[in-house]
């Protein structure tokens, strides 16, 4: 019967790598769990990605602060985030939290859910208070980035480096990490979305960012109740043309239209300040851009007064700073959405203490040392590769992000008061694309070698990007100016390419980066170091703050000053920007091309991996559910001192001593436990594993036989399921 069944699925290739898997995936998690686990995404990603988007719109655009200081502050802060991580990555793979009484015992709590509690409060505060800075002093300014940075990056490394960790621990296999990812999509969807809006919301005012009002290539700005110029553009007076002094008199003026020719000139009301709209602007407005502040205001100077107490904060009853102007409200507003999203990662405490690996399940090995885990980690060529890719991809994708608004004012010359339509105008196809795409991308991995697909989407990137980016600047550059229609149409095409050349990312960054951790996990026998590796991957990753940091600095060595109107700004300036999008992006997509096709877990070593792991997976699996699942004590296992080989030998109906082990097998001491039968005894539960397991057996190996890249040949003999060295490998 059992070999009818392995015929059965041997003859369904579809069906044996998800039912293999499904006996491996990992700790019994409930769908609530799981979902909840996919929800927390939310408050993982979304407040950093915000952060990265748009800090240099806030910051240099709206803000004005110079370059050259943030960009010192982000090269300080990229070397500690990198720093930081191996160091935490230790103490969470080591459990020392839950040396405390708080985080105690180890098996309730897991090594990952203290730190998602402690970390999370900290992104929050660092991401949202960016937003609300005290004061708008450029000293004041650089120094509350610096501090909220700080709070972020030291939150983060916590919170992300436990949350990616507890996915390699909670999802064993490459498809089940696959649709741990998938049922993300709904709840990043979701953030994607809010986050789209946040640049709408934000950064549609004109700020008071250059010392001169400046006028855009587009034509003269008319305030209007909705979106008023910035204070810059009105007279500075705080008591413009004594109109506290008026507003003593009686009787109260006529109602309008007023203009002083139609009052007779006794009348006290016929003096300032009810005169032209015009009064109330700065000179340098009026010379450009007269009729446009007579029409905004209907002629009449109270109504420009109103329009000037709003822009520039002045309580108009008093004359008098009210500390609320345009920006109060808008980014008031994105700072609680932010720290709104930023709460959703608590929901992955729950989920993290089911976290199953624990330091007694590798056969009694001691964790290493940071320095001794540190070598171990980059010693290992696939994770070197992994790394050098996710270190150029963040470099690319973060300089795209945090630079994208200067390029779009100072480049393609639009108005700074239209960058948060048109970046919401490019972000939203990027959410569809990526959402409807990625059902495609799920097949496909499933007949195609991750990193393959990775290569070939990123050279089709370097090709359009460029396209697109000049596009863009020659739309902005056409005769009679800038117009929105256009932009928008190619600010949405390239937003809909990047949504489906950057959907399957995710996806493939897990399974590339699981495969290294199992390489590293089958070689001491079972002790997995998920933390280590994110945080050996996070120090190479956040270096990448580095690169962009100095494409920042680099603007600024080139004359750029953000006081400076667009039009005015010295053409290195605008070139060094352009230069870093139309030659920085595509040269880093070429090289992320050829790593991607070097990344050397393939073919038989794939398949001799995924054998291996199925093999651990096993005896995983039974320690998972003893300390797991509660049940009484006369139903739980009983520890055997068999070792990984007998197991092995043993499920392919052989006895160890009638069969000359390898030498890699005898010395394996991986433990194997084995459940107790209520009635029949261990006697009879060994009995009834050993019918079972040819038939698992060979469900695995042809779960091998159809791992991605279409490998068919695997080995049959004990070698292929047996860990090997990595040097044999």
């Amino acid at each position: 019967m059992h070999m009818h069944t392995a015929s059965r699925r041997r003859g369904s290739r579809a069906s044996a790598p998800e039912e293999c898997e499904a006996e491996t995936e990992g700790p019994e998690l409930s769908a609530l769990l799981r979902w909840s686990f996919a929800a927390a995404s939310i408050g993982v990603w979304s407040p950093v990605f915000i952060f990265s988007a748009l800090r240099n719109t806030l910051y240099v655009i709206h803000f004005g602060v110079g370059v050259q200081p943030l960009s010192i502050v982000n090269i300080v802060m990229g070397w500690w985030n990198a720093l930081n991580g191996p160091f935490i990555a230790r103490w969470a793979d080591a459990g020392v939290l839950n040396r405390l009484s708080l985080f105690s015992p180890a098996e309730a709590w897991g090594r990952r859910a203290p730190w998602i509690l402690l970390g999370t409060p900290l992104a929050i505060a660092g991401t949202a208070a960016i937003w609300v800075p005290p004061s708008h002093e450029e000293g004041a300014l650089v120094a509350w980035y610096a501090g909220s940075y700080f709070l972020l990056v030291n939150g983060v490394t916590a919170q992300m480096q436990a949350y990616l960790a507890s996915i390699q621990e909670l999802f064993t296999t490459g498809a089940s990490r696959k649709r741990a990812i998938a049922r993300q999509v709904p709840f990043l969807t979701v953030s994607q979305l809010v986050s789209a809006v946040l640049p709408v919301i934000a950064f549609s005012y004109t700020p008071d960012t250059t010392e001169t009002c400046c006028i855009p290539a587009s034509g003269c700005p008319q305030p209007d109740e909705h979106d008023s110029l910035p204070c810059v553009c009105y007279r500075d007076a705080p008591d413009l043309f004594g109109v506290h002094d008026y507003r003593a008199r009686s009787p109260p003026p006529p109602p309008p239209p007023l203009s002083p020719s139609e009052h007779p000139p006794s009348a006290p009301w016929a003096a300032a300040p009810w005169v032209l709209a015009t009064d109330a602007f700065a000179p340098d407005y009026v010379a450009q851009c007269a009729a446009a502040a007579n029409a905004s205001a209907d002629g009449l100077l109270s109504e420009a007064l109103k329009l000037r107490a709003d822009a520039c904060g002045i309580d108009p009853e008093t004359g008098e700073p009210s500390g609320v102007g345009t920006e109060f409200w808008r980014f008031g507003l994105v700072a609680g959405l932010i720290a709104l999203m930023g709460t959703c990662a608590f929901l992955a405490v729950a989920p993290a203490r089911r976290t199953p690996i624990s330091l007694e399940e590798a056969g009694g090995q001691a964790p290493l040392s940071l320095c001794a885990s540190l070598r171990a980690t980059f010693r290992l060529h696939s994770f070197r590769v992994y790394a050098a890719i996710m270190f150029l991809s963040q470099c690319y994708m973060s300089h795209l992000l945090t630079n994208i608004s200067l390029y779009l004012v100072y480049v393609v010359g639009i108005d700074v008061a239209q960058v948060g339509f048109l970046m919401g105008a490019m972000m939203l196809p990027v959410i569809a694309t990526r959402v409807l795409s990625l059902p495609l991308y799920l097949w496909l991995l499933q007949r195609a070698h991750p990193a393959s697909v990775y290569s070939v989407l990123r050279a089709i990137e370097a090709g359009l990007v460029v396209l697109f980016f000049l596009l863009l600047k020659a739309e902005g550059n056409a005769e009679g100016g800038p117009q929105m229609s256009k932009l928008t149409a190619t600010a949405a095409a390239a937003g809909a390419v990047l949504g489906v050349t950057q959907s399957p990312n995710d996806i493939i960054s897990h399974m590339l980066m699981g495969w290294a951790i199992d390489e590293d996990g089958v070689e001491r026998r079972g002790l997995r170091r998920e933390g280590m590796f994110y945080a050996c991957n996070g120090v190479c990753q956040h270096l990448s703050e580095v690169v962009v940091a100095l494409i920042l600095a680099s603007y600024g060595w080139a004359g750029f000053d953000p006081k400076q109107c667009p039009s005015e700004q010295p053409a290195s300036a605008v070139t060094a920007i352009e230069l870093s999008f139309l030659v920085f992006g595509p040269v880093v997509l070429a090289l992320l091309t050829l790593l991607g096709f070097a990344y050397p877990i393939r073919g038989e070593r794939l398949a001799r991996l995924k054998a291996q792991v199925a093999v651990l997976n096993e005896d995983r699996s039974r320690r998972i559910t003893e300390r797991n699942v509660s049940r009484p004590a006369s139903t739980r296992g009983t520890a055997s001192t068999r070792t990984l080989a007998e197991v092995v030998f043993r499920s392919r109906g052989s006895r160890p001593d009638e069969v000359a082990l390898s030498e890699q097998l005898t010395t394996s001491s991986v433990p194997y436990s084995e459940p107790a039968s209520e009635a029949g005894g261990a006697a009879a539960s060994a009995e009834a594993a050993s019918a079972e397991a040819p038939d698992k057996n060979s469900s695995s190996k042809h779960a091998v036989a159809d791992e991605a890249g279409g490998e068919e040949a695997v080995e049959r003999d004990l070698a292929v399921v047996a860990p090997a060295p990595l040097s044999r490998v």
